[in-house]
C-alpha cells in the first residue's frame, strides 16, 4: 500500500488557497485575495489578532462555509468535503457527552466513520496511549480535566490515521501543564510526518512547533514564509568591540555617529548598508572586533511589527509557503 509520502500522484500541497476571499453579506470582508501553499509533512502556524480571518480560513477549508471568490484545494480535492476521512479536525472548544467514558466515546465515533470490531479496539488503544489516556479510557468523561477533554479531541482526530491535522487553539485555557502535554503530542505527530495547521494565539508556541507561519491582518495575509527565514535578519548587525573599549567613545573620535544607531558599552548597532564603511573606519583606525553579529528578531518582534503597520492598500496578497530541505515531511 502507497503512504502519502511514497505515492507519486500524491499531491505536494496539502492545502491551496488562491485569490481566496469571503464577505458575509454586507458585512466586512472577513478574508480578502489570500493566496497560500502549505505543502505536505509543513507544520504551519497560522497567526492573527481576533477578527483577522483564522475562523473563518479553517471553515473555508473545511467546507463549513464557501468562498465569495477564489478557489480552495485540500489534499487535492476541490470540493473539499471529499477530504474529510483524510483530514482530523480540533476545534477550539471541543464537546462531548459527560456520561460516556472516553473510550465509549471513541468507538462511538469510530463506528460512525466505518471502524468496528478489533480493528477499531486497536485503533482506540494507540490513540489512547499516543494521548496518554489509556489509564483514564473507562472514565466518564465529566469527571476529565479540561487538558484530558483536549487530549481526547485529539485522540478522535487521530482514530481514521489522517493525513492532516488541523488545529483550531488546541492550548486555549488549558494550565500550563495541560498546554506542554498537548505540545508534546503536536510535536511527536509532526515527527511521526502529519502535516500540522496550527491555528493559536501563543506565539512562543508556534515558534517552538512550526517550522512555517503565516500571518493574517484584518483579513489579509500579511507575511508567510519559513520561521528560521522570517526571523534570520532585520537588516540590522552588532559589532561588539575587542578589550575595554568605550563603544560610544569609538563612534565620537570616528565621526560614525549617522552610521551608528545605537551603543551600549563594547556593542555597535548599525545598519547592514553601513557594515562596509563602518567596518573600514574601525580598521583603519586600529581599533580590534571581537565579534560580529546579525540581529535577528523572535516571533513576537515580527508579529507585532506587522499588526502594528498600517492595512495593505495592495489587491492581492500572495505568500507561498516551501518547505526547508529535510522537513517531512475569522472573523472570530
Amino acid at each position: 500500500m502507497l503512504t502519502p509520502e511514497s505515492d507519486p500522484e500524491a499531491p505536494a500541497s496539502v492545502i491551496e488557497c488562491r485569490n481566496l476571499t469571503k464577505v458575509y453579506g454586507d458585512r466586512a470582508t472577513a478574508l480578502r485575495n489570500v493566496t497560500l501553499v502549505i505543502p505536505r509533512g509543513a507544520s504551519f502556524g497560522l497567526l492573527g489578532e481576533n477578527g483577522a480571518g483564522k475562523s473563518t480560513l479553517v471553515r473555508l477549508l473545511m467546507g463549513f462555509i464557501t468562498p465569495t471568490t477564489g478557489t480552495v484545494s485540500l489534499l487535492g480535492e476541490t470540493e473539499v468535503t471529499r477530504a474529510h476521512h483524510r483530514v482530523g479536525y480540533v476545534h477550539e472548544r471541543p464537546l462531548f457527552e459527560p456520561r460516556f467514558s472516553g473510550r465509549e466515546h471513541l468507538t462511538y465515533l469510530a463506528a460512525l466513520s466505518g471502524l468496528n470490531g478489533h480493528s477499531a479496539a486497536t485503533r482506540i488503544d494507540e490513540v489512547l496511549a499516543l494521548v496518554e489516556l489509556s489509564a483514564v479510557a473507562g472514565r466518564h468523561v465529566g469527571a476529565y480535566s479540561k487538558g484530558m477533554l483536549q487530549r481526547l479531541a485529539i485522540a478522535q482526530a487521530l482514530l481514521s490515521d489522517p493525513e492532516l491535522l488541523i488545529l483550531d487553539e488546541p492550548t486555549s485555557g488549558l494550565d500550563p501543564l495541560g498546554q506542554y502535554e498537548v505540545r508534546q503530542i503536536i510535536a511527536e505527530l509532526h515527527r511521526r510526518g502529519k502535516t500540522i495547521l496550527l491555528c493559536s494565539h501563543y506565539l512562543a508556541e508556534v515558534e517552538a512547533l512550526c517550522d512555517t507561519v503565516g500571518i493574517l491582518h484584518r483579513g489579509q495575509l500579511a507575511r508567510s514564509g519559513a520561521v528560521a527565514e522570517l526571523l534570520r535578519l532585520r537588516d540590522s548587525v552588532e559589532i561588539t568591540l575587542a578589550g575595554d573599549v568605550s563603544a560610544a567613545e569609538t563612534v565620537t573620535r570616528l565621526g560614525l555617529g549617522a552610521q551608528v544607531s545605537e551603543t551600549d558599552g563594547a556593542r555597535l548597532h548599525l545598519a547592514v548598508a553601513d557594515q562596509p564603511a563602518v567596518l573600514s573606519a574601525l580598521l583603519a583606525a586600529g581599533v580590534a572586533i571581537h565579534a560580529l553579529t546579525p540581529i535577528g528578531e523572535t516571533l513576537e518582534d515580527l508579529y507585532i511589527r506587522i499588526t502594528s503597520a498600517p492595512p495593505a492598500s495592495a489587491a492581492t496578497d500572495e505568500a507561498r509557503v516551501s518547505s526547508e530541505a529535510g522537513t517531512r515531511g475569522d472573523a472570530q
